[in-house]
């Protein structure tokens, strides 16, 4: 009887370490992003162009951010206006 359990311990031990390795393998189906290469004719001029672009949108997003501050300072100017809904708009 102990043979036995011991047995099935270690078939279970053995089909574990089977299918652990079998799901840590790579999946040949899922397909990789683009590898980095390390071309030196055309890094310096990829960098940049990738610093240039990084900047302008740095600036786009400032100004963005401006913009709706100056529209809700609008918006919260002209809200007095409106007594009878200013109990109801909650600017906090």
């Amino acid at each position: 009887m102990k043979l036995r359990s011991l047995f099935f311990i270690a078939a279970g031990i053995g089909i574990g370490y089977a299918l652990a390795s079998k799901m840590r393998e790579d999946d040949p189906d899922v397909l990789h992003g683009p590898q980095r290469s390390s071309s030196s004719a055309a890094a310096p001029a990829l960098r940049l162009v990738s610093s240039g672009a990084q900047k302008l949108a740095d600036q786009a997003g400032v100004r963005s951010l401006d913009a709706l501050r100056r529209a809700r300072g609008a918006i919260r100017a002209r809200l007095p206006e409106y007594d009878e809904y200013s109990d109801e708009a909650g600017w906090n």
